[in-house]
């Protein structure tokens, strides 16, 4: 009678461990990406050396939502967001951003990218970088921009731009994140050129009520 209490005591404490083992087991350590974008490619590329003609344009603040960081961040509907855990880009999305507009405006014909004081001023500000999951798969990143030349107002507009993810993981997101990316800062490019080449005060309604392209 006794071995089988001692027998029973033992099997209760070797569950108690297992369940406090179950309990306390560390999450999974994170998994850092990198958008796949050809401009980021591109922004350590010394050969691709801005041409001295165009514009003179210098690229300002580019900022943020406070909840774009460090981790991933998910969209079921246009008013629920969320982060993954263990989903992590390897720098902020603002500073990706950024590069992949230093690359673009490199290589756009009108713009001349410079540190001039003087300059017209382009910020920007990133309103998405997530990845959707409703109603289509896909990554989607917005770019509120603004780009004043003194006093003037030249552009006052967001750029949007979606790619579908091929597959429910990481590396497919980072791939479709990268591609919208490079087509984002594409069109932000573009517009600021057309807008730099304008006569001033020619801005358009459509810019002035921050349309989508």
């Amino acid at each position: 009678m006794i071995a089988r209490r001692r027998a029973a005591a033992l099997a209760c404490a070797l569950a108690a461990v297992a369940s406090h083992g179950c309990l306390f087991r560390s999450a999974e350590p994170p998994r850092f990406y990198r958008p796949a974008s050809a401009a980021l490619d591109d922004a350590g590329d010394d050969a691709r050396v801005p041409t001295a003609a165009g514009a003179p344009l210098r690229l300002g603040s580019v900022r943020s939502a406070p909840f774009l960081r460090e981790r991933v961040v998910w969209r079921a509907s246009p008013v629920e967001y969320g982060l993954y855990d263990q989903r992590r880009w390897f720098e902020l999305p603002s500073r990706y951003v950024r590069r992949a507009l230093v690359a673009t405006l490199r290589t756009t014909p009108g713009v001349r990218l410079v540190q001039e004081a003087t300059a017209a001023l382009l910020d920007v500000e990133v309103l998405a970088f997530d990845e959707a999951l409703a109603p289509a798969h896909e990554a989607h990143v917005a770019l509120a921009v603004t780009l004043r030349n003194g006093a003037d107002v030249r552009l006052d507009r967001v750029f949007s731009a979606k790619a579908p993810i091929a597959r429910a993981e990481g590396g497919a997101m980072a791939e479709a994140m990268g591609r919208a990316l490079d087509e984002a800062t594409r069109r932000a490019a573009a517009a600021a050129a057309a807008a730099l080449a304008a006569q001033p005060g020619s801005r358009s309604r459509l810019d002035a009520r921050g349309g989508l392209p």
